[in-house]
């Protein structure tokens, strides 16, 4: 029997790895509380943040007061507001059958939100809430009294929930306002090119005076449009050259210069690769048209005048 060779395994000359590089961390830091009218009349808030205000019971809007502003809150809203260390919570004026709950998230916590867009205004987001979180406002309210261990991680995981969902209402109302916005910028977009048809705006150009830039423009415009910037451009060139040409007042020319282009011949070249054929034939098909039907009506006025001698 051949005795088993030492060899020493891999693990013994791995370097373990910081915890850091594999470990996320997991902290939700929150100032909570449950009152009603008759409970307390105002409280110094505890740290910098968002605050949280939901109306838990009663009908009626729940009045309260942030600093020297007066807010009020109802059942199915949520107001956040934007406060600071030191700053006042006035509840004096909530009806003793009215309830309110309060929860404050630290400032850094949400700063990318806010920053990038997310939360609209400067101080206070008012957010439509829906059956998960008013089902969430009840089982806190339930869990408030308790005061085990169990009962308060439940808590927290109940008002980080609440959070996310308001963050989801916050960012899907925030993609129909930019949506909504885009579209604006877009029908704004087509009025400057159907306006004046002698200019030639590049996207870049047309992106700097409405306001966006040109991936959006791109994007938005084909999406609501469906046709590229470019496109649309020449198509409502062509169809108004096809216009003014078949009125017989213009020549080829002043066709081309109302429809921005400085040479005829440039002019021509885009006329025929969009419709097939010169510009030019379809004048002189007018024309011959025209004058076909004025002679067709100039005999048919004979006709009738020979009839009624």
């Amino acid at each position: 029997m051949t005795p088993l060779d030492n060899n020493d395994s891999f693990s013994e000359f791995t370097t373990p790895l910081l915890a850091n590089s594999f470990f996320s961390e997991l902290s939700a830091v929150m100032q909570y509380g449950i009152w009603n009218g008759s409970t307390v009349s105002e409280l110094i808030l505890p740290i910098s943040g968002y605050l949280n205000i939901f109306c838990i019971e009663g009908h009626a809007p729940c009045s309260y007061a942030v600093g020297n502003r007066q807010y009020s809150v109802a059942c199915d809203y949520t107001n956040v507001h934007l406060v600071t260390t030191g700053q006042l919570l006035d509840i004096s004026t909530i009806k003793e059958n009215a309830k309110i709950m309060a929860f404050i998230i630290p400032k850094e916590y949400l700063d990318v939100h806010h920053n990038a867009g997310l939360l609209l205004s400067s101080d206070i987001w008012v957010i439509r809430t829906n059956s998960r979180i008013d089902l969430i406002k009840q089982r806190v309210a339930a869990l408030y009294t308790s005061e085990d261990l169990l009962s308060s991680i439940k808590t927290q995981s109940l008002l980080l929930e609440a959070l996310a969902l308001q963050m989801e209402i916050l960012l899907s109302e925030n993609k129909a306002i930019v949506k909504d916005q885009l579209l604006d910028k877009v029908i704004e977009a087509k009025k400057i090119i159907q306006e004046d048809l002698t200019q030639n705006h590049s996207i870049g150009d047309l992106a700097k005076m409405i306001g966006t830039n040109e991936q959006y423009l791109k994007k938005y415009f084909k999406l609501h449009v469906g046709k590229t910037v470019m496109s649309f451009t020449l198509e409502t060139k062509m169809l108004y050259a096809k216009k003014l040409i078949m009125t017989g007042k213009h020549r080829i020319s002043d066709v081309a210069r109302l429809t921005g282009y400085k040479h005829a011949t440039h002019f021509t070249t885009a006329f025929k690769k969009y419709f097939g054929f010169i510009p030019n034939s379809l004048k002189y098909a007018f024309l011959i048209f025209h004058e076909t039907i004025l002679s067709v009506l100039g005999f048919e006025s004979l006709a009738f005048s020979v009839v009624f001698v």
